[in-house]
């Protein structure tokens, strides 16, 4: 069962009292909590399985000596935990990602690394050992020096985003031991993960926190925009209805599609 279940009320964060009301999700029941888990948990057994398979493979054709390895995910699923399920929070059984790399005779073996990377540095870090060039527009730093354990300079802070259509213009920012996670027309939490890694206490409204939290607004609207990415969202729901319109008039043939046999998907 999840660690920190957070059952429904009104001293729930506004979004997340919307959120959960427009999921479903509520009150979920402890039967449907443990289904779900099993689910997961299930689909992890999976997934090791067949990462053992694509390390045979490169062990089998003589190539784990000279290949970098990378397992990451693009976002956790919460299960259960703050009584959320699936992505779209910033709490860290969403935003915070696997990253486990391996390469034979260039990164050290069993090190654990407590810094703070994000995505775009994975990126980098591929091309980096690939000795391509960096991408000319990304924020995304090399993590290699990092990891050999040489004396380089990194900066502990990595963002999120997540906008929808139906008025979520939500921004985090990561920097060193704090998180601001930034609502558009809505409070702010604020957490302390070195003291609270579970986020069980919000900040923001702590006389003592003003600077930080002063510090990482600023630092999560550097550069970004709400109004102007919600300008930009209702051009494009208008562009998708017109599209719409278009495609329900002109019925144009369906020529492209991917022919989805059986026996591609298969359980073992």
């Amino acid at each position: 069962m999840p660690e920190n279940p957070e059952p429904y009320s009104e001293a729930l964060h506004p979004h997340f009292r919307w959120w959960r009301e427009k999921c479903g999700i509520v009150e979920v029941s402890d039967a449907e909590i443990l289904r779900a888990r099993t689910a997961y948990w299930a689909l992890v057994t999976r997934m090791d399985v067949m990462i053992g398979q694509i390390l045979t493979a490169l062990r089998e054709n003589g190539l784990d000596e000279n290949t970098l390895i990378l397992y990451s995910s693009d976002h956790g699923e919460q299960v259960g935990e703050h009584g959320l399920w699936w992505k779209q929070t910033f709490y860290e059984h969403s935003v915070k990602v696997p990253a486990i790399l391996s390469w034979r005779g260039t990164l050290p073996e069993g090190v654990r690394c407590d810094r703070v990377v994000s995505a775009l540095d994975l990126n980098a870090t591929m091309l980096d050992a690939l000795g391509a060039p960096a991408l000319p527009h990304s924020r995304g730093r090399s993590a290699l020096p990092l990891l050999r354990g040489e004396n380089t300079a990194w900066e502990d802070i990595a963002f999120s985003e997540y906008c929808t259509d139906d008025g979520c213009y939500h921004r985090m920012v990561r920097d060193e031991e704090w998180k601001l996670n930034y609502y558009h027309g809505q409070p702010s939490q604020l957490f302390n993960l070195k003291e609270d890694p579970n986020e069980l206490r919000d900040r923001a409204d702590d006389p003592t926190c003003k600077n930080i939290l002063t510090e990482l607004t600023q630092k999560v609207l550097d550069g970004w925009d709400p109004e102007r990415v919600a300008a930009q969202m209702a051009a494009k729901r208008a562009d998708t209805q017109l599209l719409g319109r278009w495609g329900r008039n002109t019925q144009p043939a369906d020529q492209y599609r991917w022919n989805l046999l059986p026996e591609m998907d298969y359980l073992d």
